[in-house]
């Protein structure tokens, strides 16, 4: 009886040990979220991904009129996308091609920002694990311990000067390292230095221009989408539901976007013009997908999420109109 008494007591003072660590590291981070969705900066940093490390520019702007980014790469072949309150267009000058989309798709970066902070302590345990220096600014460590295993884990260091994102690891179900973006230097954008920093290329007539339309003229995304999963994974809900059409060709994509606050995966399902070439599960880097064939449509499951949550979700897809 002393002895259950005794370990009672223990795992109550251990949950009290965890519940006040995660409360500054739930302050930390919601920190940074604000921070970087809400001041004005540029930096360069290293994306290391699929054993390959790429180096990037990025500029973000906040102000009255609304949010704006740049993300160039710096090496390997030029890259430029450029984020607006309207458009998400994309650069690529070595193939003189340009697409264009809904800047509502916001996930285009390598960076972790939590859209919900509060949402994500059900899922992940949060804790302060130390301090370091990254680019010679002090940081402030937090750590996501998933709490099973349908996400990765993750460590994230914060600016404790200016509440900026310095640095971020994904982390698999094996502890290792699968993802990792570091900067090498950051720093918060004058006013008078807005502007110069995020403008929009000229374009000579050999580009060639890909529209993409996702949604009515209001910017509505489309609700008519005729598929939905029989069992969602633990924790993630539906974020968007949408058909996504190529205005040159005229040919649809339907897509649905789920996340659970801060891991996220797409679905597309898109009819068959002829046989998938590939089946089944694969993996490129810390991004998994699952591919499946349903009546004549092809149903690809993807995302920065374990091989498990893909093919879980691919497989729960069902058709939901009569």
């Amino acid at each position: 009886m002393k002895f259950i008494l005794r370990l009672s007591l223990l795992l109550v003072v251990l949950t009290s040990i965890g519940q006040a660590n995660a409360g500054p590291a739930m302050e930390w981070v919601q920190k940074m979220a604000d921070a970087m969705r809400n001041k004005s900066y540029q930096g360069n940093f290293v994306y290391l991904h699929e054993n390959q490390l790429e180096s990037m520019s990025i500029s973000h702007i906040k102000d009255s009129a609304g949010e704006r980014e740049r993300l160039f790469s710096l090496n390997g072949e030029a890259r430029e996308v450029i984020r607006d309150n309207k458009n998400l267009t994309c650069i690529w000058p070595s193939s003189r091609k340009v697409i264009v989309d809904s800047s509502r798709q916001k996930n285009f970066s390598p960076l972790f920002i939590p859209d919900d902070v509060a949402r994500i302590e059900k899922f992940y345990d949060m804790k302060i694990i130390g301090h370091d220096r990254i680019a010679d600014y002090q940081t402030v460590v937090v750590e996501f311990v998933p709490k099973d295993q349908l996400r990765y884990g993750l460590k994230l260091w914060i600016n404790t000067e200016n509440e900026l994102l310095m640095k971020s690891s994904l982390i698999d179900e094996q502890g290792r390292v699968v993802e990792q973006v570091m900067f090498t230097n950051l720093e918060l954008l004058p006013e008078e230095d807005r502007l110069q920093m995020i403008r929009m290329p000229e374009l000579d007539d050999s580009y060639t221009l890909v529209r993409y339309h996702s949604g009515d003229a209001s910017g509505n995304m489309l609700a008519d989408v005729e598929w939905q999963l029989s069992s969602t994974p633990d924790g993630f809900r539906q974020q968007s539901a949408l058909k996504r059409e190529n205005l040159e060709t005229g040919r649809y994509i339907q897509q649905l976007v789920y996340t659970d606050g801060l891991a996220s995966l797409s679905i597309f399902i898109e009819k068959l013009s002829s046989s998938p070439s590939l089946l089944g599960g694969t993996s490129m880097g810390a991004v998994n997908a699952y591919i499946r064939v349903l009546d004549d449509y092809s149903v690809t499951a993807i995302g920065e999420v374990p091989a498990l949550t893909v093919r879980r979700v691919a497989e729960s897809v069902i058709y939901s109109k009569p």
